[in-house]
């Protein structure tokens, strides 16, 4: 009787990435991104090199398990559920009147 040896093989997905740990560069490009501004937007707003840009992007895809920016962009409105909403609106950044 011979045995034969079963074997699985682990990868991770994006289930297993449920709450990934941002640096807090990558947290305000992300949500520049989800804000909906092109690279060359959040580049000049934020002050930063495009080559510094894409590294922070990379960073952000691998953490969070995604291929490209429009996932990046679908998986934290995905994350922001049940959260504050106004990334993408003036009061979001404005003082009270």
């Amino acid at each position: 009787m011979t045995r034969s040896l079963k074997t699985s093989s682990f990868s991770p997905s994006s289930s297993l990435l449920l709450d990934p740990t941002l640096t807090s560069e990558e947290a305000i490009v992300l949500r520049s991104l989800v804000a909906g501004k092109t690279e060359k937007q959040v580049c000049h707003e934020l002050r930063i090199s495009p080559g510094l840009l894409l590294r922070i992007m990379r960073d952000l895809r691998e953490k969070t398990a995604t291929t490209d920016r429009c996932s990046l962009v679908v998986w934290a409105h995905q994350q922001m559920r049940g959260l504050d909403q106004r990334v993408d609106r003036r009061e979001r950044y404005e003082r009270p009147v």
